[in-house]
């Protein structure tokens, strides 16, 4: 009886192995692989990470943490993963999460599976960023951009309806540096106000090599802080309002031009009135 017992016990022991084998086969082959594009980085870096998830779930994004050496978190992001399965993020780095040097994670969750993947940072001093305010000139309405900027200076702040966007000319950017900037909603025409939580702003320059890097770090109702990376040497950024059927604030237009010209018209003929009080002769 006891040979008997034992022959049961040993067959569902071998019973559940098998059973066990796919299942821990299965559980083996369910991870989301993960690749940074270095080991190591700095303040100002910018850090890719690429992957692939084993297989795509409609509607589920993959979700990115940037856990910093006391795994408190520094940054977020989620991505859609590409069909198959392919995805990748960016990250500037920096900023008071991560104002410590140490060994640093990017932990990637898809669903109910997770990777981890560890690199080494080094926090360096950042310079102080001065704060502006500029005025857009040449529109009909009172708009006032407020920001800072590490490395030179903005001049002057424009509306190209053209290319649907706010010019910003700058100065004294002789090093990289970086840029934030507070656009309110006002910068949209009153029956796009409602919309602008879907805009999108797009920073360009002609005189850069390569596209600008931004960083929508505040977007409400009222208004969008961007942080933008700022070449050395450019003296124009151009932030295009996305997509065209918002469009930006009017300029002045045919109308506010010729009530400027009335103006100067009756402006004329009340001084030539009083210089025929004064010289009638002169006239």
């Amino acid at each position: 009886m006891a040979r008997y017992r034992h022959a049961v016990m040993g067959a569902l022991v071998a019973s559940m192995m098998l059973f066990a084998i796919p299942f821990a086969a299965y559980a083996q082959q369910q991870q989301v692989s993960v690749t940074l594009d270095k080991q190591s980085y700095s303040t100002g870096d910018t850090l890719r990470v690429t992957g692939k998830v084993p297989r795509v779930i409609a509607g589920l994004d993959v979700i990115i943490q940037l856990m910093n050496e006391r795994n408190v978190q520094a940054a977020l992001t989620q991505v859609t993963p590409a069909s198959d399965g392919s995805f990748s993020a960016e990250f500037r780095l920096g900023g008071p999460m991560m104002s410590n040097s140490g060994t640093y994670r990017v932990v990637v969750t898809y669903g109910d599976i997770q990777s981890r993947v560890e690199f080494s940072f080094t926090a360096q001093a950042q310079p102080t960023a001065r704060e502006f305010s500029v005025r857009i000139s040449g529109i009909q309405e009172n708009i006032t951009l407020r920001g800072t900027m590490t490395v030179g200076s903005v001049r002057s702040a424009t509306i190209d309806q053209d290319f649907n966007s706010i010019v910003l000319q700058l100065s004294g950017v002789n090093t990289d540096g970086k840029m934030t900037i507070t656009i309110p909603s006002s910068v949209i025409r009153d029956e796009f106000r409602g919309q602008f939580m879907n805009v999108e702003f797009i920073p360009f320059s002609e005189e850069a090599d390569a596209d600008i890097p931004v960083n929508v770090t505040r977007h409400t109702a009222d208004e969008a802080t961007l942080e933008i990376d700022v070449p050395a040497g450019i003296e124009s950024l151009e932030i295009v309002v996305a997509p065209e059927n918002i469009a930006v604030v009017p300029e002045f237009g045919v109308i506010a031009a010729l009530i400027l010209a009335a103006g100067i018209g009756a402006f004329i003929a009340v001084s030539r009135r009083h210089m025929v009080r004064i010289f009638p002769q002169m006239v």
